[in-house]
């Protein structure tokens, strides 16, 4: 049995002092003008010409005039589209749409959560059409040439979940990212001011355990705010202009390097313990998304564009031609949703021998859940890690980055594409982002048909991991989004499991067996060895470097049939269902 834990985010009285600070930090301006009122009143002009109360008018003056001169212009300026992101074709809307169906454990609050949770009968054909609209064809209006293929879903839709549409347009309206206003929040420059001094204490961490800092062009300076001196001091120019990142030379010849791709915040910061543990002998490289990291700086580049700078890193340090230079790939929530186009990369897939998802965004992305949690639902006074999600999320370039360089069908992930080397996903009970029992059972059992109990199964999961699975649940029960970076819990299994898949020596075991090789998934799986000469392609078999492309989009939709049934399997073998 797993250690049952209890989350720092539900320690109330540091929910009220996190609350109270940033509340005070982000009204600065109007804090200094309560302040003069309360002088004015108490103590006249003398009190006003003090030199402190000089000094706090001041400061408040200057937090009024960026609040008008840049939030306001920049609050309205983001409301724009973003960019358009690549049609899919009707081929792939049709298997998104099934796999979607496949992957729904209740319909009725599937569609009742992209809807903000309204009644069903507000929601009727038309509103469900421009829902699709969004999801499927990126279209806001305009979508009357595929009238025939959106009546065409929602037949199926109503028929395979066992609910039914009203006709016409009710008064429910959906969530469309892409098209809904953007909110945000507006941030101090004394807020600013704070998370430069700390980028200032990451960078003298991270230094002093050996890294390099490799910067963007200097030219990009005046684009970051805070302004980041480093870029015009450190030598090293980055490969790619859109993307810094932090490198230490990998020596070791018993472990494998790691890549870390962070998730929102204020950056590195909160990586810190966990980076600092790791032997100094074992190569780490560190990629930053300013977007995400509480900045004013410029929006991410489209997918396409991110994805092929963040290769473009990676092969600039890891480029051998033997692949002996595989590395251990570590995402965190954020980070994680570069993993789906990642692994369509032949020149990255080929080269990670294992990955670890903290936190994981991208699996089940179609559910409502994360969506409805970042835009929609109200903090829960219960829940004060709900609190500080929504402060982040309604940073000014966070809330962009989400609202507007966020398409779901760009970074949901299939389990299928992790076949053919190690994945634990660390994932925390309580996650309040995603639907955390969803995705355990997913990544547990390959299907969504759980049940409260069945927690206590995955509960064990910590006490059985042996890091020779192919696809491994690490569950820490009580642990809320994050906190599996911040609690000694979450970063102790964390530096577990990094540590067991840098080994080079340990060997480990397909989750697959031989049958489904040959195409047999009628009967129990049990586990086979993983060994080079499993050189034919298969579901869950290794591939050997002739056959290191990774399952793409279109690969990983066309095997669901198979996927699923063996988790049929699983679960009948486990006596669980």
């Amino acid at each position: 049995m797993g250690p049952r834990t209890t989350a720092p985010g539900k320690a109330h009285y540091l929910y009220v002092v996190f609350r109270a600070v940033l509340t005070l930090v982000n009204h600065i301006g109007l804090a200094s003008l309560l302040y003069f009122f309360a002088i004015l009143s108490l103590a006249g002009v003398r009190g006003i010409a003090h030199p402190v109360s000089i000094t706090i008018l001041v400061a408040g003056l200057v937090e009024i005039l960026f609040y008008l001169a840049w939030f306001l212009p920049y609050q309205a300026y983001r409301q724009s589209p973003g960019p358009q992101p690549v049609p899919l074709t009707r081929v792939l809307r049709r298997q998104l749409f099934d796999r979607a169906v496949n992957f729904c454990h209740d319909p009725e609050l599937f569609l009742r959560g992209w809807f903000d949770k309204a009644h069903m009968d507000d929601i009727r054909v038309e509103n469900v059409k421009e829902w699709l609209a969004w999801a499927l064809f990126d279209r806001e209006s305009d979508y009357a040439e595929d009238d025939p293929e959106l009546n065409e879903y929602i037949a199926e839709f109503e028929e395979r979940g066992g609910v039914k549409i009203k006709q016409g347009t009710g008064d429910a309206e959906s969530i469309r990212l892409s098209f809904d206003p953007v909110v945000m929040r507006h941030r101090s420059l004394l807020f600013y001011t704070g998370v430069g001094l700390l980028d200032a204490v990451t960078t003298i961490a991270l230094l002093a355990k050996g890294f390099k800092y490799y910067r963007q062009p200097r030219s990009s300076f005046f684009t970051t705010y805070p302004f980041r001196f480093k870029t015009l001091v450190f030598p090293n120019e980055s490969p790619y202009a859109g993307l810094s990142y932090f490198y230490r030379p990998h020596t070791s010849k018993e472990k494998r390097p790691i890549v870390l791709l962070h998730g929102a915040g204020v950056g590195l910061l909160a990586y810190i313990p966990w980076l600092a543990s790791i032997p100094p002998d074992v190569g780490v490289l560190v990629v930053e998304f300013l977007a995400i990291s509480s900045r004013i700086t410029a929006p991410l580049p489209t997918t396409k564009e991110l994805v092929g700078g963040i290769a473009t890193i990676i092969g600039n340090h890891y480029n051998k031609v033997d692949g002996s230079d595989e590395f251990v790939l570590v995402s965190h929530s954020f980070g994680s949703l570069m993993l789906s186009p990642l692994l369509q990369r032949p020149d990255v897939a080929s080269r990670v021998a294992s990955l670890v998802v903290v936190d994981p965004l991208p699996f089940l992305i179609h559910l409502p859940d994360l969506t409805y949690n970042l835009t929609r639902r109200k903090p829960r006074l219960s829940h004060p890690n709900d609190w500080r999600m929504r402060f982040f999320a309604t940073d000014p370039n966070v809330s962009y980055t989400f609202a507007r360089r966020f398409c779901w069908h760009d970074f949901v992930l299939w389990t299928e594409q992790l076949q053919g080397r190690r994945t634990t996903v660390i994932l925390g009970g309580e996650d309040g982002l995603i639907n955390a029992d969803a995705v355990a059972s997913y990544i547990y059992y390959g299907d969504l048909k759980f049940a409260r109990e069945d927690r206590r199964e995955w509960r064990t999961t910590p006490g059985r991991w042996t890091g020779q699975e192919e696809l491994a649940l690490y569950y820490l029960d009580g642990l809320d989004h994050c906190e599996s970076i911040l609690h000694p819990v979450g970063r102790a299994a964390l530096a577990k499991v990094v540590g067991a898949y840098c080994e080079r020596s340990i060997t480990w075991t397909s989750r697959f067996a031989e049958e489904i090789k040959l195409g047999d998934v009628t009967s129990p799986i049990s586990p086979v060895t993983r060994s080079p000469e499993m050189s034919e392609p298969g579901i869950g078999v290794a591939r050997t470097s002739e056959d290191a492309r990774p399952l793409t989009t279109r690969d990983t939709l066309a095997s669901s049939a198979v996927f699923t049934r063996y988790s049929e399997t699983s679960r009948v073998s486990r006596g669980l269902r």
